[in-house]
């Protein structure tokens, strides 16, 4: 797998989402990925797949729509973890940034203190939703808070997935490490994503297997 690949994170995220397909996938690529995002309920069954591998599982919690409370948010982390999730992505409301500092302040403790129980947790927001006001506040409101990663978006047209990394690698702060979930990718886009500050680029399988039809074979063994 060349440089840019390795940034590559694979959501394997669709409703219909078989056995059969989970398994042929991570047995095919566990060793040319670093790691791939599955829903809660396959994350034991992924664990198990990727044994022998050094590929890390991880899951979404409260996605697509982020509607959960904060009680029900830190139950599904808590359970996550304890199937063996190595590191979650937590879908949160554009509102959860905009609230008084004491709310914002009780989410991030509360998200933050659940880490020591299990890996690594990533904020998640649906910035193709939101406008640009709001985007800036939400970045904003990450540099404030020194928070270290984010995600970006589900699914978002190129285009807006290169201004949204660009907004966010700007007002979210230089700790701020970012992913970005385009519909589609080529070489050129990744490169142009990374150059504007994505460190790591999310896709779904589907667009994953594309891109590889367009590798050397050598490249993704």
């Amino acid at each position: 797998m060349n440089k840019n690949q390795e940034a590559i994170s694979v959501r394997l995220l669709t409703a219909d989402l078989t056995d059969w397909v989970l398994k042929d996938f991570i047995n095919q690529y566990k060793t040319a990925l670093k790691e791939v995002v599955v829903l809660p309920s396959a994350i034991r069954r992924a664990k198990i797949l990727a044994q022998s591998s050094s590929l890390q599982i991880g899951a979404v919690i409260d996605y697509p729509l982020a509607q959960g409370t904060l009680a029900k948010v830190a139950f599904e982390i808590g359970r996550a973890f304890m199937e063996g999730a190595d590191f979650l992505e937590v879908w949160l409301p554009a509102s959860s940034f905009m609230e008084n500092d004491r709310g914002f302040a009780e989410l991030t403790e509360t998200i933050r203190s659940l880490t020591l129980t299990g890996g690594e947790i990533r904020l998640a927001v649906q910035t193709e939703i939101m406008n640009e006001l709001t985007k800036i506040q939400v970045a904003q409101r990450l540099k404030e808070e020194a928070w270290p990663k984010i995600v970006l978006g589900q699914k978002q047209p190129l285009a807006e997935a290169l201004h949204d990394v660009s907004l966010f690698s700007l007002d979210g702060g230089s700790q701020l490490s970012i992913q970005i979930n385009p519909d589609t990718i080529d070489e050129q886009a990744m490169q142009s994503l990374q150059a504007a500050g994505a460190e790591k680029i999310g896709l779904s399988y589907h667009v994953f297997e594309e891109l590889l039809k367009d590798q050397p074979a050598p490249d993704v063994l």
